[in-house]
């Protein structure tokens, strides 16, 4: 899986687990609401920088690099309030 597409499902997740729709998410990060529409469906072209995820991270109080990150097949999510 490339990059592009773990920040895109990373960035879902974070809209999923703080139950936000596409137009409050944007209105967290400061951003167009059409420009998170274009960043987070599916087969855009567009990817999410990497200023973007940082800012992404530090809004929702993720570690660094967290949205880079993508789960390792077998494992499920980690629940680790403090990793």
């Amino acid at each position: 899986m490339e990059l592009a597409d773990i920040r895109r499902l990373n960035a879902v997740a974070i809209m999923q687990e703080n139950a936000l729709d596409e137009m409050s998410f944007a209105m967290c990060l400061g951003k167009d609401e059409d420009q998170i529409l274009d960043l987070l469906s599916s087969g855009s072209k567009k990817k999410i920088g990497d200023a973007l995820a940082r800012l992404m991270e530090q809004t929702f109080s993720k570690p660094k690099q967290w949205l880079d990150q993508g789960e390792l097949e077998g494992e499920g999510p980690s629940y680790d309030l403090f990793g």
